[in-house]
């Protein structure tokens, strides 16, 4: 797992949110939607011997661009984390509307397992972490006696039968704000643990099929997994619902539970406000 030092997301709420948002007016902010199979990724953040989602779609931008350029991305996604949606931006000389189809001259430089979905030129008060207003994640479990060969890489698979009332009651202990110190691996230093879940629930769309889905402002480091970890570990062991209230209560790691693998997990959305979002023109 990435290891590195804290970095400047909505993670790390205690970022001032004005810090970043502002680019030189002599440059062009291109923002980015990209989804990305993590499988083969040791994460979103560039890494020096490893091959990372960030430093994947910076080689491409610094050879389409020809000059030196950081991609920013909303969420630093772990080593074998998935995107449906990730959204990045980065500050360049030339105007990227010179180019005839700049979604699909990148793409040309990515390989298959991570796609730019679309392309935007953004003002300059557009930045992917510090105007970000929440982001969801959804995790995957595949709950069936039989595991599967074509969803081993998108899914945790769950042997022993789990009941989506009970994980329900579960999560519902999750939602407001709370110190999540309990769910926080560690190894990357943050100000303050309190963090606010606007949703968390589960849902059943198939029957072996479970999804938990949950939106915030920002998660601590490994936060959602652990969280996954520690609603399904409560059910195997028929504890009570209401543990969960008694886990987030004693601030300590160790009265959690597992840490759910990275393969079930998602970024699925990451939400600015529309007022934003509609000054962005497509390219």
């Amino acid at each position: 797992m990435n290891s590195s030092p804290a970095s400047d997301t909505p993670e790390n709420p205690t970022v001032h949110k004005n810090a970043y948002r502002f680019c030189a007016p002599d440059r062009f902010r291109v923002r980015l939607h990209l989804s990305y199979d993590g499988t083969e990724y040791h994460g979103w953040q560039r890494q020096t011997h490893h091959t990372s989602v960030q430093g994947t779609i910076e080689a491409a931008v610094r050879q389409l661009f020809n000059e030196e350029l950081s991609v920013v991305g909303s969420s630093r996604t772990d080593a074998g984390v998935h995107a449906h949606m990730q959204v990045a931006h980065f500050d360049a000389k030339r105007d990227p509307r010179t180019f005839r189809d700049l979604r699909y001259s990148l793409q040309c430089l990515t390989p298959d397992s991570l796609v730019i979905k679309e392309a935007f030129l953004a003002p300059h008060d557009f930045h992917s972490i510090a105007t970000s207003l929440d982001k969801t994640y959804r995790y995957n479990i595949l709950n069936r006696r039989v595991p599967s060969a074509l969803r081993h890489r998108t899914s945790w698979w769950v042997r022993q039968p789990l009941n989506l009332e009970e994980l329900n009651r579960a999560a519902a202990h999750l939602v407001g704000t709370h110190d999540f110190k309990s769910f926080q691996t560690t190894g990357t230093e943050v100000e303050s643990t309190i963090r606010t879940v606007s949703e968390a629930y589960w849902l059943q769309p198939t029957p072996d099929t479970l999804e938990f889905m949950i939106k915030g402002e920002g998660f601590l480091k490994q936060m959602v997994r652990n969280i996954v970890g520690t609603l399904v570990d409560l059910q195997l062991d028929k504890r009570p619902a209401s543990d969960v209230k008694s886990i987030l209560e004693a601030k300590d790691r160790r009265k959690a539970g597992n840490t759910a693998p990275p393969q079930g997990l998602f970024l699925v959305h990451v939400r600015y406000a529309h007022e934003l979002d509609i000054r962005c023109s497509p390219l």
